[in-house]
């Protein structure tokens, strides 16, 4: 009888150290917690290091090519040098795009979002800049050194934009050999190379604070990064301290992480970070210029790639919750893994709303561009569907125990 009871407890006991989410392990750690932890230690390295060392490397790849153009000069430019600045452009910009669902951390803490990817672009300053012989004098000589005359508003993404596209095409060699045509340049005489001494200057920058990104979350990131990064004299670690912002991360629950739980790491993947960018596409990105708030606040007008940008965010936050970059399909350890066997309903939900957000922006892609179609029904869909999408988002948030 006593063995009989004995193998009752004993089996009782295995039943709640393994399926129990209130029930410490060896670690300290819950069943819950443990499955928490798994999922962020497949994201961190799988989606931000993976993500911002593809960012990194497109940013110095479009820096090598403006450089190049600058070099070379309008005179011996060729259109297959402009078309590969702008595909390198593209493909930059679309690693950028998909890291909007992790701004939290070192793109927030040291104001990088603002700096590379703000919009719209100041035209009118700068024409006033590029016009001026002192600050194009001082772009020529000192290049990334001399940014500071031109504004927070002409830097990073946009400007460069500006440069490289024109109505959704790549700036031809003929445009890039005569002057700048845009209204705000009609009283000032400003060359496409003037244009391309900029745009090298900038993107120089851009890739500076990219390579700042990738040092700050990965404590592996190229040593070339870092000596950059150092002597540009830019902040990359959480607090002041010694630790990455994925060191941070994935310590949590431990002394000195800004992470007390791992509760409190997953509800800033899915509430700061995912919602967050959800929430900034269907009311900002979208819905200022298709509710006639600001019909001139539009992501990527002059490539007309807003769209794809939107998705590009939407992907950031299914590659967050798959477990890695370019994932298709949720990773046995990932986020999404752990919400199907705690929170089933909320990952339902969670994922009919992200499958719909995709659905209805794929339909925006095939019908036109945002900048010609801001108003559109199709818009308004997505703009709904985006929704449903950061509701599911803040549901599961909240349900975490």
């Amino acid at each position: 009888m006593k063995k009989f009871i004995f193998a009752l407890l004993s089996a009782a006991l295995a039943l709640t150290s393994c399926g129990s989410k209130n029930n410490p392990e060896n670690t300290g750690l819950t069943v819950y917690e443990k499955t928490i932890q798994t999922a962020v230690q497949k994201y961190v390295p799988g989606v931000i290091y993976a993500t911002y060392g593809k960012l990194a490397t497109a940013g110095e790849t479009l820096c090598k090519d403006l450089q190049g153009l600058k070099e070379k000069g309008t005179g011996a430019l060729t259109q297959a040098d402009i078309d590969k600045t702008c595909q390198d452009f593209l493909e930059a910009r679309a690693y950028w795009e998909a890291s909007e669902a992790f701004l939290f951390g070192a793109a927030t803490d040291f104001s990088i979002d603002p700096h590379i990817d703000s919009w719209p672009l100041d035209r009118q300053g700068l024409a006033n800049n590029l016009s001026n012989a002192k600050v194009m004098a001082a772009l020529e000589e000192e290049g990334v050194d001399a940014i500071s005359q031109l504004g927070a508003t002409a830097l990073g993404f946009h400007g460069i934009e500006f440069v490289l596209f024109r109505d959704g095409k790549n700036r031809t060699v003929a445009a890039l050999q005569g002057n700048e045509t845009a209204a705000e340049f009609a009283n000032s005489t400003v060359s496409g190379a003037q244009e391309l001494v900029y745009a090298a200057a900038v993107a120089e920058d851009l890739m500076h604070s990219l390579y700042q990104l990738n040092v700050s979350w990965n404590p592996a990131a190229p040593q070339a990064q870092k000596d950059a990064v150092e002597a540009a004299e830019l902040n990359c670690t959480v607090n002041g301290q010694e630790n990455s912002y994925g060191e941070d991360m994935l310590g949590a629950a431990a002394p000195g992480s800004t992470y007390a739980t791992w509760q409190r790491v997953a509800k800033t993947i899915l509430s700061a970070g995912c919602a967050g960018i959800t929430d900034e596409v269907a009311s900002t990105k979208m819905g200022q210029a298709h509710n006639g708030e600001d019909v001139n606040y539009i992501e990527s007008p002059y490539s007309k790639n807003s769209f794809v940008d939107f998705k590009n965010n939407i992907l950031s936050v299914q590659y967050s919750l798959y477990g890695g970059y370019g994932a298709s399909s949720p990773g046995a350890e990932s986020l999404l893994a752990f919400l199907e066997k705690h929170h089933g309903s909320e990952a339902t939900a969670l994922k009919s709303a992200l499958a719909d957000a995709l659905a209805k922006l794929d339909i925006c892609i095939r019908s036109g561009h945002f900048v010609d179609n801001y108003s559109a029904s199709y818009v308004a869909d997505a703009i709904e569907a985006i929704d449903h999408l950061t509701t599911a988002l803040e549901n599961a948030a909240a349900a975490i125990d």
